[in-house]
């Protein structure tokens, strides 16, 4: 037995030989890509760009649809596009939150909706005839309140859901209503999920804040390959749909503007101004008979005279100048 064992000499030469045989077969160099089996990722970097841009055009008609619902020029932006686990993206969330569950039809998995507790309760100030403060301390909304914040986050789904459907469509209908993060299981943990994170900014005392749209991977499975050189934004770029005119012609006709009639302007030098006491007469350099010109936002637009309606003043329109006519342009 003694015989059969390699001495340290015999056992170098082998390893040699069979480094050279091998190379003399002329083998393949392995190619070695790392991979993080925790959080893999899903999407390639042309993915998420075309991805980014799909939430661009959900964002714009978010802002239109709630600024229309709630009377105020609310503004959305995607703020946030990435890949997570779901443990990752949950454990993110505060409590309270407001974190609905949703089914996805066809799909059987649920995905999630969810928005922050101070804009919630800025968005029911403001849905109650207040000026869209929110509490200083937050708390679990009780049920009228859950009530009208799902109307917020079901005008939220309904343009996710538009935006969509070019690549897949899904129906997003809430089949529950959370709180607690911890208290949602109704993804596993490891799974990972797309998560599409908007702010939603106003002016005034409107609380700015932030909605999320949470979808697992694995429904995204089949058409993760059409996004990129493969997949047309061309349709993302429809013409205005009837429903959405509807909405611009409504917030333009709540819209203000100032409309001014100048009777007619002169030009005094400082110590003129510095002389002027009550009872000085100004001579303008309009004729009495002569049309005034009226402005709209600070553009010559109308041409009409002065007058009085009852015991205000008054401006009667006797014409109306095109876009990008002035006065002087006038036959």
């Amino acid at each position: 037995m003694a015989n059969e064992i390699l001495s340290a000499d015999e056992l170098e030469s082998l390893i040699t030989n069979v480094d050279e045989t091998g190379a003399g077969k002329g083998k393949r160099e392995k190619q070695i890509s790392q991979y993080d089996f925790v959080r893999p990722n899903k999407l390639s970097g042309e993915q998420l760009r075309a991805l980014q841009r799909m939430h661009e055009g959900i964002a714009q008609n978010v802002t239109m649809a709630l600024s229309t619902y709630l009377r105020v020029n609310l503004e959305a932006n995607i703020i946030s596009l990435g890949e997570l686990t779901f443990e990752v993206f949950r454990n993110s969330l505060p409590s309270p939150t407001v974190i609905d569950v949703l089914s996805m039809a066809p799909f059987h998995e649920h995905a999630i909706a969810t928005m922050d507790m101070k804009l919630a309760f800025s968005l029911i100030d403001r849905m109650l005839g207040g000026p869209g403060k929110s509490l200083e301390r937050v708390r679990p909304l009780t049920t009228i309140e859950s009530s009208l914040i799902e109307n917020v986050i079901r005008r939220f789904l309904e343009q996710v859901q538009a935006g969509w459907k070019d690549l897949v469509t899904f129906t997003p209908i809430v089949e529950s209503t959370e709180m607690d993060p911890q208290f949602v299981q109704v993804i596993p943990s490891s799974e990972m999920v797309l998560v599409a994170t908007f702010s939603l900014t106003a002016p005034g005392e409107l609380e700015p804040g932030e909605m999320c749209f949470c979808i697992p991977f694995i429904s995204l499975e089949g058409v993760v390959g059409q996004l990129g050189s493969q997949f047309s934004f061309a349709a993302m770029k429809r013409d205005q749909t009837p429903a959405q005119r509807r909405h611009l012609d409504r917030v333009v006709k709540h819209s203000t503007l100032e409309v001014r009639a100048t009777l007619g302007g002169t030009t005094l030098s400082v110590g003129e101004v510095m002389d002027l006491q009550l009872g000085d007469v100004l001579v303008l350099d309009t004729r009495a008979d002569a049309q005034l010109t009226g402005q709209i936002a600070g553009q010559e637009r109308l041409l009409g005279r002065p007058g009085r309606i009852g015991k205000k003043a008054g401006f009667l329109i006797e014409r109306v100048l095109p876009p990008g006519k002035t006065v002087k342009d006038r036959e």
